[in-house]
Order: C-alpha cells, then sequence, then structure tokens
C-alpha cells in the first residue's frame, strides 16, 4: 500500500552519497530530486548529502551538504563514513556510477562501504551487459556490502544477475523518477521558444560525443524537405569532463556538420544547463524527442523518462533502457548511426497526426508510476524493509570504544607564547606575530596555565602565570576597563575591549586571586578584579556570566569581600530577567540569536545557584543548557552553531565554521552542570562535547593536533581551518583539564598515570 504524505509512516533519516547540484551532472539531479521525494513521504523526515567533487570544484553547495569528498582522495571516503557513523543517519543511499567516484572503476566508494556502520543500498545507474573484470569484481562487491541494489528496469536487473553474478533477490526494480507535470496547451509552450505553429524535435542532457547527435543532424536534410517548419533543440552544455579535455571539439563538429548539410537554420544549440523548470516547458513544447545514443549497454536514461513523462512521442536507438520504456508501441526504434532509419520514424510520426497523438499518449500513461512522489515512496518503503531487517536492539550512534583522552601538553601555548604575552594567531602552526596580543586569549591563557599549575605544579606553568597576569596588568586603565589588543611592537590600541573582553579578564583575575601559587600574584590578580568589577553591571549576557565566573572563583578565596555576593545576585537576577523576557516554549534562550560561547551562560547560572542558593536560577540554566542540547546534539556528537551566521529565531543555524571555544563552553557547562546536580547524564555529554576536538563532529574530522599539542582554528562547510591559533589550543586545553577532572574513573580512555590536585578545578 502507497502511503500518502503526512500519514504516520515512520520518518526517515538519510544520507545520501553522490554527486550534487551545483555541480553539472545528471547523478547530481537525481541525488537531489530523490532526496526530495523521500523526505516529502514521511513527516519529520530528513537528509543530508556526501558529495563527490571533481577538478572543477568546489562548488558553492546548499546546506543539504553536510560532507565533501575530493573524488580521487581515498581518505576522504573513509572519513566520510566515519562522519555518517558518527550521525543521527539511519540508512544510506549510494547513487553509482563508474565516472563519479576515485580509483580504478570508482573503486574507492568501496572504502566508504567497508568503512560504514549503517545499512545502505545503492542505486546503479548504469549496469553493463559486458563488463571489464574490474568493473564485475566492483559491482559484486558493492552487492556483498549492500542491504539491497537498485536499478531501474527489468533488462538491467536481468543484466545485473547474469553478467554480473548479484543474486536477484538482492535486486529492487525502481524507475528513475520524473517530475509530474501536468498537460498543457503544447502551442502556448511553443510560443515560449519561438517556435509556435512548428513542429519542434528535442534532444537534452550533457553534450558528449556517445550521444550520437551527429546521427540526428544527418537526418535533418530528408525531415526538412518534408517538414520545411522543422526546428530540432539540442539543449545542454557540453560535459564538463568532455570539455576540460577537448573543449568544444564536439559542438564545433555538430555546427559545421549542419552548416555543410545546409541545415543550420533549422537546428538551434542551447550550450548551457537549464533549470528544471524550463526545461518542463521545452520538453512540453517538443513533438518528438530523439535519443540517437551510440551506447547499446545503457541502461538507464533519464532524459528518456523524463520526455515520456512529459508526453512526448520518442524516436530512439535501442539501447537497453529504450528497448524496455519503447515496446509495445510506445516510440520508434533505428539502428545506431542509421540517419535513414531515423528520418524514417520522425516521418512516420509527424505525417500522421492521430499516430503522432496516440503515441504520445502512450508514453504519458506509461510513466505515471514513475513520478517523483511514487518513486519516493518505492524508496521509502524499500528503506523500511531493509531497516526493520536490521532491527534488533537501538542502533548505537557512536562505536563502543571512547576516543583516547591525550595527556595535556604545554608545548603548543609556549610556543604562542613570548615575553609579552600569547600571540593572537598561527599560520597553521607558526605563531603570526604581526597580529598581536590581547586581553581575551591571555585571560584564557593564565586560567590554563592556573589550572595546569594545579594539575602538575612546574617552574613553566609557574612562569607562563607571570606573563599573562603582567600583560593583563599592563592593558588595564586606572579605571579599571581594559584596551584589549596590542601590536607586536608593545603599542597598545587606543580603545576599550567589549564587554566581553572585560567579562573574561574578571574571570581570570578572580581565578588567579584565588589559585595563583605566588602572595604577589594573588595580591595583584585581587587589586585589578576590585578595580573592574564595577563594570560588571553594565555588561551583556557572556560578559555578565564570565564576571560571574570570577566572581566564584573569587568568593572562595574572599567569603567575606564585601559586595561580592550581592553582585552575583544582581547578574543572576539580570540574567534570568533576561531569559524571562525573551524566551517561549520552543525558544529557551536570553537572546533572539544564538551566537558564541553560548553554553557559559547557563554554566553561570549554574555557578550562581551554588552561591545564592536562588532556585530561578538553577531552573533557567537547566532549561537554556537543555535547550543548546537539543540544538546543537546530533545522535551523540556535537554540531555547533556555525560562526557563519549564527542562529536567528525562526531561521536555519549556521552549519559553517564551527568553533573551538563554543565546543569548550559546552564541555565546561555539562561539567559545571554535573558538578551542580550530581546527574551522570551530564558527565556523559560533557565528555561527548569533549570529543569534538577528537573527531566526532560534523566532519569526523579531528581538530587536536598530536604532533604538535595545538589545536585546529575551526571546522567550516566541508573542512577544517588548519591554522592553531592561541583560542583554539586553550579551549582545548580547559575542555582537556575539565575532563580529566570530573572524568569516570572506570573510564579506560583516561590517561591512567594523570595526577591531580586535591579538590576539583574550580
Amino acid at each position: 500500500m502507497v502511503a500518502a504524505p503526512g500519514d504516520s509512516a515512520t520518518p526517515l533519516r538519510l544520507a545520501y552519497l553522490g554527486t550534487y547540484p551545483p555541480r553539472r551532472c545528471g547523478i547530481g539531479t537525481f541525488t537531489r530530486d530523490l532526496a526530495e521525494a523521500v523526505a516529502g513521504r514521511r513527516d519529520g523526515s530528513s537528509y543530508q548529502i556526501l558529495a563527490t567533487t571533481d577538478a572543477a570544484g568546489p562548488y558553492e553547495y546548499p546546506d543539504a551538504v553536510r560532507f565533501q569528498l575530493r573524488q580521487g582522495e581515498k581518505q576522504d571516503y573513509i572519513r566520510a563514513a566515519d562522519h555518517v557513523n558518527f550521525s543521527d543517519t539511519r540508512l544510506v543511499s549510494v547513487q553509482h556510477e563508474f565516472g563519479i567516484y576515485g580509483g580504478d572503476d570508482g573503486s574507492h566508494v568501496l572504502a566508504f562501504l567497508s568503512r560504514l556502520d549503517k545499512p545502505v543500498v545503492a542505486t546503479l545507474h548504469t549496469v553493463l551487459r559486458e563488463p571489464s573484470a574490474s568493473q564485475r569484481s566492483l559491482v559484486r562487491a558493492m552487492a556483498e556490502r549492500c542491504d539491497g541494489i537498485v536499478v531501474m528496469n527489468a533488462l538491467a536487473a536481468d543484466v545485473l544477475e547474469e553478467s554480473h553474478g548479484v543474486s536477484r533477490s538482492a535486486i529492487e526494480v525502481i524507475p528513475h523518477g520524473i517530475p509530474d507535470l501536468p498537460r498543457g496547451d503544447q502551442d502556448h509552450f511553443k510560443e515560449r521558444f519561438g517556435v509556435r505553429g512548428r513542429r519542434m524535435l528535442l534532444t537534452f542532457g550533457l553534450l558528449s560525443p556517445n550521444k550520437g547527435i551527429e546521427t540526428a543532424i544527418r537526418a535533418l536534410p530528408r525531415l526538412v524537405e518534408r517538414f520545411p517548419d522543422l526546428v530540432y533543440f539540442v539543449v545542454g552544455a557540453t560535459h564538463p569532463n568532455v570539455k576540460r579535455q577537448r573543449g568544444e571539439e564536439y559542438r564545433i563538429a555538430l555546427e559545421r556538420e549542419a552548416l555543410t548539410l545546409g541545415v543550420a537554420d533549422h537546428v538551434v544549440f542551447r550550450d548551457e544547463f537549464v533549470d528544471p523548470d524550463e526545461l518542463a516547458d521545452v520538453l512540453r513544447a517538443t513533438d518528438v524527442y530523439l535519443t540517437p545514443y551510440l551506447d547499446a549497454a545503457q541502461s538507464t536514461s533519464g532524459t528518456l523518462s523524463y520526455a515520456m513523462g512529459a508526453g512526448s512521442a520518442v524516436v530512439s536507438t535501442p539501447y537497453l533502457h529504450a528497448r524496455e520504456f519503447l515496446a509495445d508501441g510506445r516510440g520508434r526504434m533505428f539502428g545506431f548511426g542509421d540517419s535513414e532509419g531515423m528520418a524514417m520514424g520522425v516521418e512516420a510520426l509527424l505525417s500522421d497526426a492521430g499516430e503522432l497523438k496516440r503515441t504520445r499518449e502512450a508514453a504519458w500513461h506509461f510513466t505515471r508510476p514513475m513520478t517523483w512522489p511514487r518513486v519516493g515512496e518505492a524508496y521509502a518503503a524499500l528503506a523500511e524493509r531493509v531497516l526493520d531487517r536490521r532491527r534488533g536492539p537501538a542502533p548505537q550512534v557512536f562505536p563502543r570504544e571512547r576516543f583516547p583522552v591525550p595527556e595535556p601538553s604545554l608545548d603548543h601555548v609556549v610556543r604562542m607564547t613570548d615575553d609579552t604575552g600569547i600571540i593572537q594567531h598561527a599560520t597553521y602552526s607558526v605563531p603570526a606575530r604581526g597580529t598581536g596580543y590581547c586581553v581575551d586569549d591571555n585571560s584564557r591563557a593564565l586560567i590554563v596555565a592556573l589550572r595546569s599549575h594545579r594539575l602538575s605544579a612546574s617552574p613553566r606553568t609557574a612562569s607562563l602565570m607571570v606573563v599573562y597576569l603582567s600583560y593583563l596588568e599592563s592593558s588595564q586603565k586606572s579605571d579599571g576597563r581594559f584596551r584589549n589588543f596590542m601590536l607586536y611592537n608593545r603599542q597598545l590600541e587606543s580603545h576599550d575591549g567589549s564587554d566581553d573582553c572585560m567579562g573574561r579578564a574578571l574571570w581570570a583575575l578572580g581565578e588567579c586571586a584565588r589559585w595563583a601559587p605566588e602572595r604577589g600574584l594573588r595580591r595583584l590578580a585581587t587589586q585589578m578584579f576590585e578595580r573592574a568589577l564595577p563594570w560588571a553591571p553594565r555588561f551583556g549576557p557572556r560578559g555578565m556570566a564570565t564576571t560571574i565566573l570570577g566572581l566564584d572563583a573569587f568568593i572562595a578565596r574572599s567569603p567575606d569581600h564585601e559586595g561580592a555576593r550581592s553582585i552575583v545576585g544582581h547578574l543572576s537576577d539580570q540574567l534570568v530577567q533576561r531569559y524571562r523576557t525573551e524566551a517561549d516554549a520552543m525558544w529557551r534562550w536570553f537572546e533572539p540569536d544564538v551566537t558564541y560561547d553560548n553554553a557559559l551562560i547557563p554554566l553561570a547560572l549554574f555557578r550562581a545557584h551554588e552561591i545564592t542558593r536562588d532556585p530561578s536560577a538553577l531552573v533557567v540554566a537547566r532549561q537554556s543548557l537543555s535547550f543548546l542540547e537539543r540544538l546543537c546534539f546530533e545522535g551523540g556528537y556535537l554540531n555547533l552553531v556555525g560562526n557563519e551566521g549564527w542562529h536567528r529565531r525562526g531561521s536555519h543555524r549556521a552549519m559553517a565554521d564551527e568553533q573551538p571555544v563554543d565546543a569548550a563552553a559546552f564541555v565546561l557547562a555539562f561539567r559545571g552542570a554535573y558538578m551542580a546536580t550530581g546527574d551522570p547524564h551530564y558527565r556523559r555529554r560533557m565528555r561527548e562535547s569533549f570529543e569534538w576536538f577528537l573527531g566526532r563532529n560534523r566532519l569526523a574530522t579531528p581538530l587536536y593536533d598530536p604532533t604538535t599539542s595545538g589545536c585546529l582554528d575551526a571546522l567550516g562547510r566541508h573542512e577544517v581551518n588548519e591554522n592553531q591559533g592561541a583560542e583554539s589550543v586553550l579551549s582545548f586545553l580547559l575542555s582537556l583539564l575539565a575532563v580529566l577532572d570530573v572524568a569516570d574513573p572506570a573510564d579506560p580512555a583516561i590517561p591512567a598515570e594523570r595526577s591531580v590536585a586535591s579538590g576539583p578545578i574550580a
């Protein structure tokens, strides 16, 4: 029984491997249409695309493309499989064509299939009657690794069984999908293309020598003599691979042939990749569609399916797909390269209006089961059958073993630090001295040095504390505010730092006042903290949050400090009031946008609750962290709001440019939630958030670099930013130290020799 849209059928979460628009490739168009059709048959369904690119890339892909594979890079196929394994995808659909994957005959696809832990169905767009030994071996290996093989017609299923040895029980026949085009007034569509009142022939698709267009052009002199109003449209750009290798040689040869034969005025070349709406219109304007293809083994032709679905009469060579589709009078066939035979077939249709109408009607009715809604339902039903066969205990999104937690190392921090402070940015792993210094990074560095010293005291960590505190002291003005940036020549910029800069400085100074091993460091940090604190009530949410974190540490050292507890209460109340003003049942957040360092805000409220015991702070902390958790976790891995556009209420969140600082905020927030509540769920989430750095992320790519002990700067849309700046390595180290502090002692992935000072790290 075919389910209707919106019924109670199970939602599907699928991934599709193949090419994808804007790459100009028929497989890409099919992948897009199939993904949309399947999702449209199940409420709540979703999909992601793993797109293979070629030398013409990179492409500006839409958000649905979550992973981009370089066609010839085998490692990309392994990483793509890891990406899927670490996602909530339930089943993978592979679109197979020998030319779109790397390796011999596209053998790199086997690296993907071998690594994949999820059920997979492969659609074979080409089935060869006489495959090479390599091609036969590849297809059989795919069949062994897949839970189902789809071909698009019964003849292809016969060939797959007979020539490749694939069991018929593993083969599903689902036709190539086509748009569900209503038939309209043909003259209306002809008028759009300037051929009203004329007979129109058409061939469309990417142009390459195997299309046999020259056969059609050689048939035109006879046809034009009989039908002087005849015009032949050849619509489609030259295939990108052909264009790279031979330019427009084939198209130019066709134009010359038309000129030589005296039919140039009857041929229209549209050298462009037309959009689906225009293609639908040009098909409905067509009287006879021509497929003079030269490859007898072609098992699938999307253009043939589209043409018949639009109600065109077809005249074609007898390749595999055409033989099945044009049987029983649904079209006419002629021999390969036989221009006279083509001319006779076209002439028979154009000279008999009744026969032309009958053939068009037969083609249209034959293709009704092939419309995309029907095909989408067939693929959705196949996916459910595969999942039912594989269904047992709930599938694990991640492998059972955890990523090993590395030993803490300050090597890259030391590399980035000189006698002034820590340098902001790096070119790859080399400090970019020209970018200078900032209070933001030196504040983070001071916290890392303090916490590292508590983990394992050493002269190096003690020396680093002095450098970073000295930088903050030189950047603070007499009124307590900070100037954030300093050039490499030690010249401070004149303008004041942001509220966030001030809040991070207060956080670092509060921790220094509590944990610094030297009395002089503690006294200087206390004086600087007290000088800056009066500005805190004017800060935005993140500045207030980091100030609360600093106050939490400061109060632990100076519990009788006048006013410190009241400021925590005041800032906490402001955050709670912001939340109540902005939040609703779906949007449980403090602002209309979710931007950066987000999880530090609920973390601050967990800390504030421990100081003030205000129950509203705890409620808002849990609700807002739960909101971020729903927003940013997919299948057990952290998928951060991207820096390239953020996430505004009511819109789609940005994918590109996930930042280590945001992952660190999650690690610290879940640690704080665990410390405040004792709920082991938060400890698990803390660990999963940390593993974002180790490769459990959207690109399945580690950001931690064990060679340098540094951290890559970001996850872009399709690749990582390979620079290792200060913010990134410090975010990683803050996260690592938090994980080591409260990790499950039975966790075998935690370094056994770690030594932690008594008491938790604040």
